[in-house]
């Protein structure tokens, strides 16, 4: 058993397709599809079931996958180590990161990175937050930017480790002639007025589609507040959904740190901060694996990225 069948039989699981495999191993269909077959007669057992969704591994497949990302993991480990930057002049970093975080926090911190390291690679992967888990527990990332908060399925992980750099308060994003500005309570602290959202029961809401981030945040606020809410549009877009709360479609929530960070200016919604025992926030953290290994490259990213954080991030 070699790292390159390791490698093979991972990817094609991840693509789920030989084709897009060979494509992404730069090897042809035939000596990828001749590789596995000798493996499945060495190990006297098939790795992969043909679906109409593609290529799925069997229940040895499961199980030969897991080592296969734990000992490329390790091994990729060791070759950093060994190998590791000089004076950081060389190197790969490769993360994850939502498309909003990207949008809001590299912009800030990446050119003056890039003068100062301009032969480190930087490989950045923008994808959803469970997308992110998946990866840096298969050793596809070095470390990912996510937000979490109480319930995800990051904090709590035993292979992980989160460190939290701010947090941010969800908001109500309500119609601009919403009629119930009149029960919200003003706050001397608060830059907007609290509403408790169990006011909004018979209501339309706007929500993001399940598995981001936000749609968790949202589940278990309204939850929390005894609101099974009256979903009228569902959409990946949170912008769109901002807006479209500003023009009395609905309610939806939004994290206080995105507002107006895509522009939209002629939108504004009526804007209502949450009761704290509702716990409507989520944080940013760097997530790493617990026994991973980072880079000099890649320490020398978050110590940057930790300095970009602003205090009105929080």
């Amino acid at each position: 058993m070699t790292t390159r069948e390791l490698l093979y039989i991972k990817t094609i699981a991840d693509e789920r397709s030989l084709t897009r495999a060979a494509q992404k191993l730069y090897v042809t269909q035939p000596s990828l599809s001749h590789c596995v077959a000798v493996l499945e007669q060495q190990l006297g057992t098939k790795l992969f079931r043909r679906t109409s969704g593609g290529l799925l591994l069997t229940y040895a497949g499961e199980k030969y996958y897991r080592m296969a990302c734990e000992v490329l993991r390790v091994y990729h480990a060791f070759e950093a180590e060994i190998s590791d930057e000089s004076a950081l002049a060389r190197g790969r970093v490769t993360f994850g990161i939502t498309n909003y975080l990207a949008t809001d926090h590299l912009p800030r911190m990446l050119p003056a990175f890039n003068r100062a390291h301009p032969g480190i690679e930087l490989r950045v992967l923008e994808e959803t937050t469970d997308q992110m888990e998946k990866s840096l527990l298969s050793g596809r990332l070095d470390f990912a930017i996510m937000h979490t908060g109480l319930d995800d399925t990051v904090t709590g992980h035993p292979a992980l480790r989160h460190e939290v750099l701010s947090r941010d308060p969800f908001l109500i994003a309500a119609p601009k002639d919403t009629p119930y500005l009149q029960k919200a309570v003003r706050r001397e602290e608060q830059p907007f007025p609290e509403l408790d959202p169990a006011l909004l029961s018979d209501e339309p809401f706007l929500m993001v589609t399940q598995g981001q981030r936000i749609r968790q945040v949202t589940n278990r606020v309204l939850a929390a507040a005894g609101v099974s809410p009256r979903i009228v549009l569902t959409s990946r877009n949170y912008e769109m959904l901002r807006r479209l709360a500003a023009e009395g479609m609905g309610y939806t929530l939004v994290p206080r740190q995105y507002v107006g960070i895509l522009g939209g200016e002629r939108y504004t919604p009526q804007y209502f901060m949450l009761p704290e025992r509702l716990h409507a926030y989520w944080e940013l953290s760097i997530v790493t694996l617990r026994d991973g290994y980072l880079s000099h490259a890649a320490k020398e990213f978050l110590r940057c990225f930790r300095e970009s954080v602003q205090p009105g991030d929080a």
